[in-house]
Formats: structure tokens, sequence, C-alpha cells
């Protein structure tokens, strides 16, 4: 199991011991910022991104999402309802319940099929009227659905991830991973070999509100291959693509 330090309820003194994972996909993220901090408060894992890909699934394994599609002014941002079919379609397959928070105009136009099942929600409310209905779409989630709708352990190699446990063996061998350490893996596997730049690792898995340099993906990527006894040189998981970034090593024995 990954190493992560308590989170603590400074209101009430509660240490959490158990945290569900939600994950907040807005182009503006001080709009939801008060969903944000009810949702810390009461012991959610909160990942805020401005934009969806549908690898973030696997690699962040959200139980729940969050979906900003409410209209904004900016041409380029261009997030709409429309934006967020591939979401809705990618949360879908895995599994995991979609709360869609829209304007009230949007809300009373638009059509339940359009939406794949999602919870909508008319957006600004009050934050415990949006954590009331996560609540309730995270106790009727079915318990054998899964958080990915696949099969609960990852392989790769030598390396197996139990999703349940969150935990990772090398060849039979507990491997003590931090949290970053383990999305970062986890993001590896789930990207069947595709480069990833630094960019998006520091996207995916420490969030766009991360303001540090690239170079802590580096510092981080190090840290695991030494945990996994991993070379730099001859990677038989993590290979350095120069100028570009990293990706999982070719499925084959070294």
């Amino acid at each position: 199991m990954y190493e992560q330090d308590p989170i603590v309820d400074t209101n009430e003194g509660v240490i959490c011991s158990l945290t569900k994972r939600v994950m907040i996909i807005s182009p503006l993220p001080d709009r939801v910022r008060s969903l944000l901090v009810m949702l810390s408060t009461e012991c959610f894992d909160v990942f805020s991104l401005h934009d969806f890909n549908k690898s973030m699934l696997p690699a962040l394994q959200p139980e729940l999402l969050v979906y900003d599609a409410l209209p904004i002014a900016h041409p380029k941002a261009g997030q709409t309802l429309r934006g967020g079919e591939e979401l809705l379609k990618a949360a879908e397959g895995y599994g995991v319940p979609v709360l869609v928070l829209m304007d009230k105009q949007s809300y009373e136009t638009c059509g339940e099929e359009e939406l794949s099942g999602a919870q909508l929600l008319v957006w600004p409310a009050k934050p415990e009227e949006a954590l009331e209905l996560i609540n309730r779409m995270l106790e009727s989630r079915s318990t054998s659905q899964g958080l990915l709708g696949l099969d609960d352990i990852k392989m790769f190699k030598d390396i197996e991830i139990d999703l349940r446990k969150m935990k990772v063996t090398q060849g039979n061998v507990r491997v003590d991973l931090t949290k970053t350490e383990y999305d970062l893996l986890l993001h590896f596997i789930a990207s069947d070999g595709s480069v990833l730049s630094r960019e998006s690792l520091l996207d995916t898995v420490w969030g766009l509100q991360f303001y540090g340099s690239s170079n802590v993906v580096d510092v981080h990527i190090k840290s695991l291959r030494k945990k996994l006894k991993d070379s730099a040189i001859s990677p038989k998981y993590i290979v350095t693509v120069r100028g570009a970034g990293y990706r999982l090593a070719d499925d084959s024995a070294h």
C-alpha cells in the first residue's frame, strides 16, 4: 500500500483513515472551489483538472467524476456539454459515475438520453447539496462493478498492482511506494507504451493546480526507478525518451 499522510479535518480533529477519490474537470476551477473545499474537508481525495483525457481514469482511479459543463466566455476554452461526450462515454465504460454541473437554462433543456445516465445539478449551488448528491451516487454504485470495470489486478512483467488494496509487488516482494510514485507507475502501465511528456504527467498525476517545475517529474521517476531496482541506462520498466519524456519499456524480457 502506498505511503500517505493521514488527512485531518481541522474543524473536528478527525483523521480520515479511509478516503474516496473524486476528479473534478473544470476549465475554470475557481467557480467550483467551494465544492473542492467541502469534499476535501469531508475526507475525499480531490483532483482538480482543466481538461479530460480518458487515460486519466485507469491512472487515477476516481470513484466519481464531477464535470463542469457551465458556459464560458473565452472562445478558445470551448468547454460545452458536447465537449464532454468523450468524458461521459469513457466514464460509462469504466463504471465511474458522473455528476454534471450545469446552468439553469441548460438543465431545463437538456435531455437525459444525451448524458449517458449522468446526474445533473444546477450550479452554482450550496456545496452541501452537491455533497449530499455525491454521497448518494457513491452509495448506489454497484459493489460488483469495480473501480475500473475490469480486473482488479494490473500486471507488467514481474510487477503486480492490486488496485483495491493499492498494493505493489515485484516478484512477490512488496514494494512500498508513495502516493505519487504509485500514481506514476499506474499511469505508465495504463498508457500502453505511449510517450508521456513531463507536462502531461504533471497535469495527470499532480493536477493543474500544481505550479512547480517539471523537474519534479524527473525526481519522482528517479525515486520510482530506485525502488523498482530499474536502471535509466538499461531500463526494464521506464524508458527515457530524449527531448520528449518517458514511456513504458517494451513488454519483453531484458
